[in-house]
C-alpha cells in the first residue's frame, strides 16, 4: 500500500430511511465517511477478461482500513475531473496479512435513481 498514491478524496455514502415527526419517511444518501484513496481504472486486458466472465466492476479503489464499508453503499469520488464521480461499491476486499489494514473497494457504475 503506497500512502502517497491515495490522492483522491472520497466519500462514502449510506441510503438511510428517516421519519420526521409526522411519521413521513424520508431517504438520502448521507455520508459515512470520508476518506483518501487510489484510484485504479481497469486496464483494457482486465476489462476483456471481467467481460468475458460477466463481471460487471469498472476500476478498483485502496484505502485505508474503514470498518463497516459495505456493498450496498457508494462512493464519490473528487479528483477524476471537475465534478465529482459516482460509483457503486461492487465489492470489499481485505488485505491478505491483518485485514485491517487497507480495503480495495471494486467499483462499477451507479444504479438508478443514484443522485
Amino acid at each position: 500500500m503506497n500512502i502517497g498514491s491515495m490522492d483522491k478524496l472520497c466519500i462514502i455514502e449510506k441510503f438511510t430511511t428517516t421519519y420526521d415527526e409526522y411519521n413521513y419517511e424520508t431517504e438520502a444518501w448521507t455520508e459515512f465517511t470520508r476518506l483518501y484513496g487510489d484510484f485504479r481504472p481497469l486496464s483494457s486486458q482486465e476489462t476483456i477478461s471481467a467481460q468475458a466472465e460477466r463481471i460487471n466492476f469498472k476500476a478498483r479503489l485502496i484505502t485505508h482500513f474503514v470498518d463497516g464499508i459495505d456493498s450496498t453503499m457508494r462512493v464519490r469520488i473528487y479528483g477524476l475531473s471537475d465534478e465529482p464521480e459516482l460509483f457503486g461499491i461492487d465489492g470489499v476486499i481485505r488485505d491478505n496479512k491483518t485485514n485491517r489494514q487497507h480495503l480495495t473497494f471494486e467499483l462499477r457504475e451507479p444504479g438508478a435513481g443514484w443522485e
